[in-house]
Protein backbone atom coordinates (compact mmCIF):
# COMPACT_ATOMS: atom_id res chain seq x y z
CA UNK A 1 0.00 0.00 0.00
CA UNK A 2 2.78 2.46 0.96
CA UNK A 3 4.70 1.64 -2.22
CA UNK A 4 1.59 2.31 -4.31
CA UNK A 5 1.02 5.76 -2.84
CA UNK A 6 4.69 6.68 -3.28
CA UNK A 7 4.47 5.69 -6.97
CA UNK A 8 1.17 7.59 -7.27
CA UNK A 9 2.73 10.78 -5.87
CA UNK A 10 5.76 10.51 -8.16
CA UNK A 11 3.49 10.05 -11.15
CA UNK A 12 1.88 13.42 -10.40
CA UNK A 13 5.15 15.36 -10.40
CA UNK A 14 5.21 17.41 -13.63
CA UNK A 15 7.94 17.31 -16.21
CA UNK A 16 10.13 20.41 -15.74
CA UNK A 17 10.73 22.80 -18.63
CA UNK A 18 13.09 25.43 -19.95
CA UNK A 19 14.81 28.47 -18.48
CA UNK A 20 13.17 31.88 -18.18
CA UNK A 21 13.99 32.99 -21.69
CA UNK A 22 11.73 33.06 -24.70
CA UNK A 23 14.53 33.40 -27.27
CA UNK A 24 13.32 36.25 -29.41
CA UNK A 25 14.73 39.32 -31.10
CA UNK A 26 12.05 42.00 -31.12
CA UNK A 27 12.26 44.52 -33.97
CA UNK A 28 12.36 47.59 -31.71
CA UNK A 29 13.07 50.87 -33.49
CA UNK A 30 13.59 52.86 -30.29
CA UNK A 31 17.24 53.23 -29.32
CA UNK A 32 16.56 51.60 -25.95
CA UNK A 33 13.69 49.64 -24.45
CA UNK A 34 12.78 47.30 -21.63
CA UNK A 35 9.81 45.36 -20.27
CA UNK A 36 9.80 44.01 -16.71
CA UNK A 37 7.46 42.06 -14.47
CA UNK A 38 6.39 44.70 -11.94
CA UNK A 39 5.89 42.16 -9.14
CA UNK A 40 9.18 40.29 -9.36
CA UNK A 41 11.27 42.96 -11.06
CA UNK A 42 12.41 40.37 -13.61
CA UNK A 43 13.67 41.81 -16.90
CA UNK A 44 11.76 39.99 -19.66
CA UNK A 45 13.34 41.78 -22.61
CA UNK A 46 15.75 44.65 -23.04
CA UNK A 47 17.64 46.62 -25.64
CA UNK A 48 20.45 48.92 -24.48
CA UNK A 49 18.81 49.03 -21.05
CA UNK A 50 21.94 50.37 -19.32
CA UNK A 51 22.82 53.03 -21.88
CA UNK A 52 22.69 56.54 -20.40
CA UNK A 53 20.16 58.62 -22.26
CA UNK A 54 17.90 61.68 -21.98
CA UNK A 55 14.45 60.92 -20.52
CA UNK A 56 12.62 64.22 -21.19
CA UNK A 57 9.36 64.38 -19.18
CA UNK A 58 9.64 60.82 -17.90
CA UNK A 59 11.62 62.60 -15.17
CA UNK A 60 8.28 63.66 -13.69
CA UNK A 61 7.58 60.11 -12.51
CA UNK A 62 10.48 60.47 -10.06
CA UNK A 63 9.41 63.98 -9.01
CA UNK A 64 5.86 62.74 -8.40
CA UNK A 65 6.68 59.73 -6.22
CA UNK A 66 9.15 61.75 -4.15
CA UNK A 67 6.56 64.49 -3.54
CA UNK A 68 3.85 61.95 -2.71
CA UNK A 69 6.02 60.14 -0.17
CA UNK A 70 7.65 63.19 1.42
CA UNK A 71 5.03 65.92 1.19
CA UNK A 72 1.70 66.74 2.82
CA UNK A 73 -0.78 66.30 -0.01
CA UNK A 74 -3.19 68.86 1.50
CA UNK A 75 -0.61 71.65 1.87
CA UNK A 76 -1.01 74.75 -0.26
CA UNK A 77 1.86 75.52 -2.63
CA UNK A 78 2.51 79.17 -3.44
CA UNK A 79 3.50 79.46 -7.10
CA UNK A 80 6.67 81.47 -7.73
CA UNK A 81 7.37 83.68 -10.74
CA UNK A 82 10.07 81.25 -11.85
CA UNK A 83 7.64 78.33 -11.79
CA UNK A 84 4.89 80.23 -13.62
CA UNK A 85 7.28 81.23 -16.39
CA UNK A 86 8.68 77.74 -17.01
CA UNK A 87 9.35 76.81 -20.64
CA UNK A 88 7.55 74.01 -22.42
CA UNK A 89 4.33 72.24 -21.50
CA UNK A 90 2.27 73.97 -18.84
CA UNK A 91 -0.82 73.78 -16.63
CA UNK A 92 -0.97 77.61 -16.71
CA UNK A 93 -0.53 78.53 -13.06
CA UNK A 94 0.10 82.13 -12.01
CA UNK A 95 2.64 83.78 -9.65
CA UNK A 96 1.27 84.03 -6.11
CA UNK A 97 -1.48 81.48 -6.75
CA UNK A 98 -1.99 78.88 -4.01
CA UNK A 99 -2.71 75.32 -5.13
CA UNK A 100 -2.86 72.01 -3.22
CA UNK A 101 0.27 69.87 -3.58
CA UNK A 102 -1.84 66.86 -4.60
CA UNK A 103 -3.43 68.84 -7.43
CA UNK A 104 -0.06 69.98 -8.76
CA UNK A 105 1.31 66.42 -8.73
CA UNK A 106 -1.71 65.09 -10.61
CA UNK A 107 -1.58 67.97 -13.13
CA UNK A 108 2.14 67.45 -13.65
CA UNK A 109 1.66 63.78 -14.50
CA UNK A 110 -1.49 64.13 -16.60
CA UNK A 111 -0.64 67.28 -18.56
CA UNK A 112 3.14 67.21 -18.09
CA UNK A 113 3.26 70.69 -16.60
CA UNK A 114 6.83 71.96 -16.24
CA UNK A 115 5.48 74.89 -14.21
CA UNK A 116 3.86 72.46 -11.76
CA UNK A 117 7.13 70.49 -11.46
CA UNK A 118 9.12 73.58 -10.47
CA UNK A 119 6.44 74.73 -8.03
CA UNK A 120 6.53 71.28 -6.39
CA UNK A 121 10.33 71.31 -6.17
CA UNK A 122 10.50 74.76 -4.61
CA UNK A 123 7.79 73.88 -2.10
CA UNK A 124 9.37 70.57 -1.09
CA UNK A 125 13.00 71.67 -0.63
CA UNK A 126 13.04 75.47 -0.70
CA UNK A 127 14.65 75.70 -4.13
CA UNK A 128 14.89 73.72 -7.33
CA UNK A 129 18.61 73.12 -6.75
CA UNK A 130 18.10 71.69 -3.26
CA UNK A 131 15.20 69.58 -4.50
CA UNK A 132 17.44 67.96 -7.08
CA UNK A 133 19.94 67.03 -4.37
CA UNK A 134 17.13 65.50 -2.32
CA UNK A 135 15.60 63.70 -5.31
CA UNK A 136 18.88 62.21 -6.54
CA UNK A 137 19.74 60.99 -3.04
CA UNK A 138 16.27 59.43 -2.72
CA UNK A 139 16.64 57.64 -6.05
CA UNK A 140 20.04 56.24 -5.11
CA UNK A 141 19.23 55.16 -1.56
CA UNK A 142 15.55 54.23 -1.70
CA UNK A 143 14.99 53.13 -5.29
CA UNK A 144 18.52 51.76 -5.81
CA UNK A 145 19.13 53.28 -9.24
CA UNK A 146 22.73 53.21 -10.44
CA UNK A 147 22.98 55.33 -13.59
CA UNK A 148 20.60 58.24 -13.02
CA UNK A 149 21.40 61.88 -12.33
CA UNK A 150 18.68 64.49 -12.74
CA UNK A 151 19.42 68.20 -13.07
CA UNK A 152 15.82 69.45 -12.93
CA UNK A 153 12.38 68.14 -11.83
CA UNK A 154 10.73 68.21 -15.27
CA UNK A 155 13.14 66.82 -17.88
CA UNK A 156 13.91 69.80 -20.13
CA UNK A 157 17.23 69.14 -21.80
CA UNK A 158 20.49 69.34 -19.90
CA UNK A 159 23.51 67.38 -21.08
CA UNK A 160 24.04 66.08 -17.53
CA UNK A 161 20.39 65.08 -17.05
CA UNK A 162 20.60 61.35 -17.78
CA UNK A 163 19.12 57.99 -16.87
CA UNK A 164 18.65 54.53 -18.41
CA UNK A 165 15.72 52.38 -19.48
CA UNK A 166 16.59 50.02 -16.62
CA UNK A 167 16.58 52.78 -14.00
CA UNK A 168 13.31 54.24 -15.30
CA UNK A 169 11.70 50.80 -15.02
CA UNK A 170 12.96 50.56 -11.42
CA UNK A 171 11.64 54.03 -10.57
CA UNK A 172 8.24 53.21 -12.07
CA UNK A 173 8.10 49.85 -10.29
CA UNK A 174 8.85 51.58 -7.00
CA UNK A 175 6.25 54.28 -7.67
CA UNK A 176 3.51 51.83 -8.67
CA UNK A 177 3.58 50.31 -5.19
CA UNK A 178 2.07 53.58 -3.93
CA UNK A 179 -1.73 53.75 -4.26
CA UNK A 180 -1.81 57.53 -4.63
CA UNK A 181 0.73 57.44 -7.45
CA UNK A 182 -1.16 54.64 -9.20
CA UNK A 183 -4.33 56.74 -9.08
CA UNK A 184 -2.66 59.81 -10.61
CA UNK A 185 -0.68 57.76 -13.13
CA UNK A 186 -3.82 56.00 -14.36
CA UNK A 187 -6.02 59.11 -14.67
CA UNK A 188 -7.24 59.74 -18.19
CA UNK A 189 -8.49 63.24 -17.38
CA UNK A 190 -8.70 65.73 -14.52
CA UNK A 191 -10.99 68.71 -13.93
CA UNK A 192 -8.65 71.72 -13.69
CA UNK A 193 -9.65 75.09 -12.35
CA UNK A 194 -6.94 77.60 -11.53
CA UNK A 195 -6.78 81.38 -11.52
CA UNK A 196 -6.63 81.83 -15.29
CA UNK A 197 -7.81 78.48 -16.62
CA UNK A 198 -10.96 76.39 -16.14
CA UNK A 199 -10.75 73.21 -18.20
CA UNK A 200 -10.27 69.46 -18.11
CA UNK A 201 -6.74 68.14 -18.46
CA UNK A 202 -6.44 65.05 -20.66
CA UNK A 203 -3.52 62.62 -20.54
CA UNK A 204 -1.03 62.82 -23.38
CA UNK A 205 -0.59 59.02 -23.32
CA UNK A 206 -2.48 57.70 -26.36
CA UNK A 207 -2.84 54.14 -25.10
CA UNK A 208 -4.23 55.32 -21.78
CA UNK A 209 -6.82 57.63 -23.29
CA UNK A 210 -7.84 54.99 -25.84
CA UNK A 211 -6.59 56.66 -28.99
CA UNK A 212 -4.29 53.67 -29.51
CA UNK A 213 -6.26 50.95 -27.66
CA UNK A 214 -4.37 48.30 -25.72
CA UNK A 215 -6.02 45.71 -23.49
CA UNK A 216 -5.08 46.09 -19.83
CA UNK A 217 -3.32 49.49 -19.98
CA UNK A 218 -3.24 51.04 -16.49
CA UNK A 219 -1.01 54.10 -16.71
CA UNK A 220 1.55 56.02 -18.66
CA UNK A 221 3.78 59.06 -19.12
CA UNK A 222 5.04 60.61 -22.35
CA UNK A 223 8.11 62.69 -23.04
CA UNK A 224 9.75 64.60 -25.86
CA UNK A 225 12.51 67.10 -26.41
CA UNK A 226 14.55 67.23 -29.61
CA UNK A 227 17.69 65.82 -27.93
CA UNK A 228 15.85 62.88 -26.33
CA UNK A 229 13.49 61.89 -29.13
CA UNK A 230 10.15 60.38 -28.12
CA UNK A 231 10.17 58.67 -24.73
CA UNK A 232 7.45 56.60 -23.12
CA UNK A 233 6.63 54.75 -19.89
CA UNK A 234 3.58 52.48 -19.87
CA UNK A 235 2.03 50.02 -17.41
CA UNK A 236 -0.43 47.22 -18.14
CA UNK A 237 -2.15 44.41 -16.26
CA UNK A 238 -3.71 41.15 -17.41
CA UNK A 239 -4.90 38.67 -14.82
CA UNK A 240 -2.23 38.38 -12.12
CA UNK A 241 0.52 39.82 -14.31
CA UNK A 242 1.65 43.47 -14.13
CA UNK A 243 4.14 44.74 -16.71
CA UNK A 244 6.14 47.96 -17.08
CA UNK A 245 7.52 49.00 -20.47
CA UNK A 246 9.95 51.84 -21.21
CA UNK A 247 11.11 53.07 -24.61
CA UNK A 248 13.72 55.80 -25.16
CA UNK A 249 14.67 57.87 -28.20
CA UNK A 250 12.06 56.64 -30.65
CA UNK A 251 12.12 58.53 -33.98
CA UNK A 252 8.38 59.27 -33.69
CA UNK A 253 5.50 58.94 -31.27
CA UNK A 254 4.01 56.23 -33.46
CA UNK A 255 7.18 54.17 -33.16
CA UNK A 256 7.28 54.62 -29.37
CA UNK A 257 3.77 53.15 -29.08
CA UNK A 258 4.36 50.32 -31.55
CA UNK A 259 7.54 49.36 -29.67
CA UNK A 260 5.62 49.45 -26.39
CA UNK A 261 2.98 47.14 -27.86
CA UNK A 262 5.71 44.74 -29.00
CA UNK A 263 7.23 44.68 -25.51
CA UNK A 264 3.88 44.15 -23.78
CA UNK A 265 2.79 41.41 -26.18
CA UNK A 266 6.09 39.62 -25.69
CA UNK A 267 5.71 39.74 -21.92
CA UNK A 268 2.08 38.68 -21.75
CA UNK A 269 2.39 35.93 -24.36
CA UNK A 270 5.50 34.25 -22.95
CA UNK A 271 5.68 34.79 -19.20
CA UNK A 272 3.71 34.24 -16.03
CA UNK A 273 3.95 35.75 -12.55
CA UNK A 274 3.95 33.37 -9.59
CA UNK A 275 3.65 33.98 -5.86
CA UNK A 276 4.82 32.15 -2.75
CA UNK A 277 2.30 33.20 -0.11
CA UNK A 278 3.66 34.82 3.04
CA UNK A 279 1.61 32.37 5.13
CA UNK A 280 3.78 29.52 3.85
CA UNK A 281 6.32 27.69 5.98
CA UNK A 282 9.42 26.37 4.22
CA UNK A 283 11.95 23.83 5.51
CA UNK A 284 15.69 23.64 4.96
CA UNK A 285 16.94 20.67 2.95
CA UNK A 286 17.86 18.72 6.10
CA UNK A 287 14.68 19.91 7.90
CA UNK A 288 16.77 21.30 10.78
CA UNK A 289 15.21 24.77 10.31
CA UNK A 290 11.92 26.16 9.13
CA UNK A 291 11.16 29.60 7.75
CA UNK A 292 7.93 31.56 8.16
CA UNK A 293 7.78 34.21 5.45
CA UNK A 294 7.35 37.87 6.37
CA UNK A 295 6.14 38.85 2.90
CA UNK A 296 4.85 37.37 -0.34
CA UNK A 297 7.64 36.33 -2.70
CA UNK A 298 7.19 36.78 -6.45
CA UNK A 299 9.03 35.21 -9.34
CA UNK A 300 8.52 34.99 -13.11
CA UNK A 301 8.64 31.94 -15.36
CA UNK A 302 7.73 30.89 -18.87
CA UNK A 303 4.05 30.14 -19.34
CA UNK A 304 5.02 26.65 -20.53
CA UNK A 305 7.04 26.03 -17.39
CA UNK A 306 6.05 24.75 -13.93
CA UNK A 307 9.17 25.36 -11.81
CA UNK A 308 10.03 23.45 -8.65
CA UNK A 309 11.18 24.94 -5.35
CA UNK A 310 14.36 23.88 -3.57
CA UNK A 311 15.66 25.07 -0.19
CA UNK A 312 19.29 24.62 0.83
CA UNK A 313 20.59 23.96 4.34
CA UNK A 314 21.79 27.57 4.60
CA UNK A 315 18.36 29.07 3.84
CA UNK A 316 18.57 29.86 0.12
CA UNK A 317 15.28 29.20 -1.67
CA UNK A 318 15.82 28.53 -5.37
CA UNK A 319 13.24 28.33 -8.13
CA UNK A 320 14.53 25.57 -10.40
CA UNK A 321 13.89 24.76 -14.04
CA UNK A 322 14.12 21.46 -15.92
CA UNK A 323 17.86 21.70 -16.37
CA UNK A 324 18.44 22.23 -12.68
CA UNK A 325 19.20 25.92 -13.17
CA UNK A 326 17.89 28.53 -10.74
CA UNK A 327 15.67 31.11 -12.46
CA UNK A 328 15.18 33.03 -9.18
CA UNK A 329 16.46 32.80 -5.63
CA UNK A 330 15.67 34.27 -2.22
CA UNK A 331 17.71 34.42 0.98
CA UNK A 332 15.12 33.27 3.51
CA UNK A 333 17.21 34.67 6.36
CA UNK A 334 16.26 38.16 5.19
CA UNK A 335 12.60 37.62 4.26
CA UNK A 336 11.48 35.11 6.86
CA UNK A 337 11.43 34.31 10.56
CA UNK A 338 13.96 31.50 11.15
CA UNK A 339 13.40 28.77 13.73
CA UNK A 340 15.06 25.45 14.56
CA UNK A 341 12.94 22.40 13.87
CA UNK A 342 13.01 19.10 15.72
CA UNK A 343 12.15 16.41 13.18
CA UNK A 344 12.51 12.63 13.74
CA UNK A 345 15.23 11.06 11.58
CA UNK A 346 12.69 8.81 9.80
CA UNK A 347 10.65 11.83 8.70
CA UNK A 348 13.78 13.67 7.62
CA UNK A 349 14.61 10.76 5.37
CA UNK A 350 11.16 10.13 3.91
CA UNK A 351 9.51 13.57 3.68
CA UNK A 352 9.56 15.17 0.22
CA UNK A 353 9.46 18.96 0.77
CA UNK A 354 5.74 19.05 1.48
CA UNK A 355 5.54 22.83 1.59
CA UNK A 356 7.38 23.17 -1.71
CA UNK A 357 4.89 20.80 -3.31
CA UNK A 358 2.01 22.88 -1.94
CA UNK A 359 3.49 26.12 -3.23
CA UNK A 360 4.36 24.94 -6.72
CA UNK A 361 0.91 23.77 -7.76
CA UNK A 362 1.51 21.63 -10.86
CA UNK A 363 -0.79 21.09 -13.78
CA UNK A 364 -0.97 17.33 -14.32
CA UNK A 365 1.03 16.05 -17.28
CA UNK A 366 -0.88 13.51 -19.37
CA UNK A 367 1.87 10.94 -18.99
CA UNK A 368 1.78 11.05 -15.19
CA UNK A 369 -2.02 11.13 -15.19
CA UNK A 370 -2.34 8.02 -17.38
CA UNK A 371 0.21 6.11 -15.30
CA UNK A 372 -1.65 7.05 -12.13
CA UNK A 373 -4.97 5.76 -13.49
CA UNK A 374 -3.38 2.48 -14.61
CA UNK A 375 -1.75 1.92 -11.23
CA UNK A 376 -4.97 2.73 -9.40
CA UNK A 377 -6.90 0.27 -11.57
CA UNK A 378 -4.36 -2.49 -10.94
CA UNK A 379 -4.46 -1.78 -7.22
CA UNK A 380 -8.28 -1.92 -7.04
CA UNK A 381 -8.43 -5.18 -9.04
CA UNK A 382 -5.83 -6.71 -6.75
CA UNK A 383 -7.78 -5.60 -3.67
CA UNK A 384 -11.01 -7.17 -4.99
CA UNK A 385 -9.19 -10.42 -5.78
CA UNK A 386 -7.74 -10.55 -2.28
CA UNK A 387 -11.20 -10.07 -0.77
CA UNK A 388 -12.68 -12.88 -2.89
CA UNK A 389 -9.82 -15.19 -1.84
CA UNK A 390 -10.51 -14.59 1.87
CA UNK A 391 -14.16 -15.44 1.53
Amino acid sequence: MKKFFLIFILALIPFASTTVSAESDLPLNSEAGIVIDAKSGKVLYEKNMNKKMYPASLTKVATAIYAIEHGDQDELVTVSKKAAEADGSSVFIEPGEEIELSKLIAGMLINSGNDAAIAIAEHMSGSEKLFMEDLNEFLRKEVNVTDTHFMNPHGLFDKNHVTTASDLAKITRYAMKNATFREYFGNKDLPWKVKTWDTTLVTHHKMLKGEIPYKGITGGKTGFVSKSGYTLISTATRGEQDLIAVTLNAPSGKVAYSDTELLFNYGFENFKSAKIDKKSILYSADHSKHYKLNEDLYYTHLISDEPSLKTSNDGILSIMNKEGKAIASFDLKTVAEVRNTEVPARIKKETIHEEANKLSVPSLEWGGFVISIILMTVFLKKSRKNRRTRY
